[in-house]
């Protein structure tokens, strides 16, 4: 039988939208997943459990510096690849709204990341510990053993 193993590295890094006196994103964490025969559905001959899911707060985002409470925001998602299968999805979603005096909204159920940049949830004023989750579907044994990443980008759009 041959041996498996992937790694799945989700780097996490911040992107910043500026303006005069613009609010600011942060995220930090990231999700490493090792996939080895120990995740063969039902033993030697057969195939991988397809999806993994991180923890709930496998990232967390921040957004400050808003103006007050009322002052809008949206953040974007999508990836970019370092060493990623065409068979991959990855997905997010908003497995908490953080807290601050401002609202939140949308994000709490997953989506796939693709890309191309697409609202992942918007809200208002400043918020801290947004956790968020991942999931990755389409895991198989016809896929080569190797490492496979991508960068996950939130982008913060002052609206």
């Amino acid at each position: 039988m041959k041996k498996l193993f992937v790694l799945i590295l989700f780097l996490f890094f911040l992107l910043f939208f500026q303006e005069a006196e613009a609010i600011d994103i942060s995220a930090i964490g990231g999700w490493t997943q090792t996939i080895s025969a120990s995740n063969l559905i039902s033993g030697a001959g057969s195939d991988l459990n397809p999806t993994y899911t991180s923890v709930a707060n496998a990232s967390a985002i921040t957004i400050t510096n808003c103006k007050n409470k009322n002052d809008n925001w949206r953040v974007d998602v999508r990836r970019v690849d370092t060493n990623w299968h065409a068979n991959f999805t990855l997905q997010a979603q908003r497995a908490s709204a953080g807290t601050g005096a401002g609202a939140i909204s949308g994000g709490t159920t997953f989506i796939n990341i693709g890309t191309i940049d697409m609202t992942f949830f918007s809200g208002s004023g400043d918020r801290s510990g947004i956790n968020c989750q991942y999931r990755l579907t389409g895991m198989s044994i016809s896929i080569d053993p190797g490492t496979y990443s991508t960068t996950v980008i939130y982008t913060l759009v002052d609206i």
